[in-house]
């Protein structure tokens, strides 16, 4: 008999987008499934097209609908969700996406593959846009030539915190709530980074090699696309910004975390401490640069120099530029912008 799976579909003020998403929840295949929606306190019409969505839902899966009194941002929303599912395995899914029938389906299939010691499962995904317009498919792990559909991705802790490789596709995540008792809730709206690090601490990670999900790509998603070059200087700084703190609060994240995998015998003194470092210098370059968002050329001056000053010259050169004068730096990120999204172009059209 096949296990009780958690489909959460989380969402926040996608009026536009919900009831697509909601309906993708609903048509998958996999069963015994168990719907649960959250929604982290919408100031639109999200949570009524929700409740009426699933009124109007007379098939096989278990629907909850939920919505949380405030705002508790994406970490607090998982976590909460987390509380209130009762399946073995929990799919991952958000308000303006779409899922495709058969991807609880595949994703069971993976973690069986997996011998159920994969912790996290994800796929590729289709781009889609605004109005759903397909752009090409993203996010392929390894050689596109390997006919495998299913594929382990190894890889150690230290790698992990250096590059984020492997880490998974945030829109096409599956999770074991193994991860959420063994180190407790996730404490960044990054919860793909801290999640990615926990699956490959005590467990590991599986990759789908087929497109699961179409991720939408529309002006108020959180993620943060290099080359969107149709984004004013100002909303992409904002944007930036946003990204900055929440990468910082996934790091201080990881830092406890492997506390946590020290203190129950995982790794040792050594080795904890070799990460506990890693994690703070990647930390300390996004704060820096969030940092000098705020700061005058002098500030901004010292500040790079004060990263020489602690041995840290890759994060002294990334944030260099942003000690040019704001006229200058704002011309060179536009040109910069405007040649990755060519780049990006191309290769959507190659694939």
């Amino acid at each position: 008999m096949k296990p009780l799976i958690t489909f959460a579909l989380f969402a926040y003020n996608q009026e536009r987008f919900i009831r697509e998403a909601l309906e993708s929840a609903l048509a998958q295949t996999y069963s015994p499934l168990e719907i649960i929606v959250m929604d982290d306190c919408s100031t639109d019409h999200t949570f009524e097209i929700v409740r009426r969505t699933a009124a109007e839902y007379h098939g096989p899966h278990l629907v909850k609908v939920f919505r949380n009194s405030t705002n508790l941002g994406i970490g607090g929303n998982v976590n909460r969700a987390i509380e209130r599912c009762s399946g073995e395995f929990v799919v991952f899914a958000a308000g303006d996406d779409i899922s495709v029938p058969s991807r609880t389906d595949i994703i069971f299939k993976a973690w069986e593959e997996s011998g159920k010691q994969a912790l996290g499962v994800f796929s590729s995904h289709i781009i889609i846009s605004e109005n759903g317009r397909e752009r090409g498919i993203e996010g392929t792990r390894g050689n596109r030539s390997d006919i495998r559909l299913f594929r382990r991705l190894d890889g150690n802790l230290f790698r992990f915190l250096s590059t984020r490789d492997p880490m998974v596709n945030g829109c096409t995540a599956a999770w074991s709530p193994e991860l959420f008792r063994y180190f407790g809730p996730v404490r960044s709206d990054l919860e793909d980074v801290v999640l990615s690090f926990r699956a490959l601490a005590i467990g590991s990670l599986f990759y789908i090699h087929q497109p699961m999900v179409k991720w939408r790509r529309h002006g108020n998603n959180v993620s943060f696309f290099q080359g969107e070059a149709d984004k004013s200087f100002e909303d992409r700084e904002k944007q930036l910004r946003w990204v900055d703190e929440m990468t910082v609060r996934a790091f201080d994240n990881i830092i406890d975390d492997i506390k946590i995998l020290r203190e129950k015998g995982r790794i040792s003194i050594c080795y904890a401490d070799r990460l506990k470092a890693e994690a703070r210098r990647v930390s300390r370059r996004y704060s820096v640069e969030r940092q000098m968002m705020d700061e005058n050329s002098l500030q901004r001056l010292l500040t790079v120099a004060a990263a020489v000053g602690h041995g840290d010259l890759r994060c002294a050169l990334k944030s260099a530029p942003r000690a040019l004068p704001v006229p200058i730096y704002r011309a060179l990120f536009r040109l910069r912008a405007k040649r990755q999204s060519a780049l990006q172009n191309d290769t959507n059209h190659r694939i």
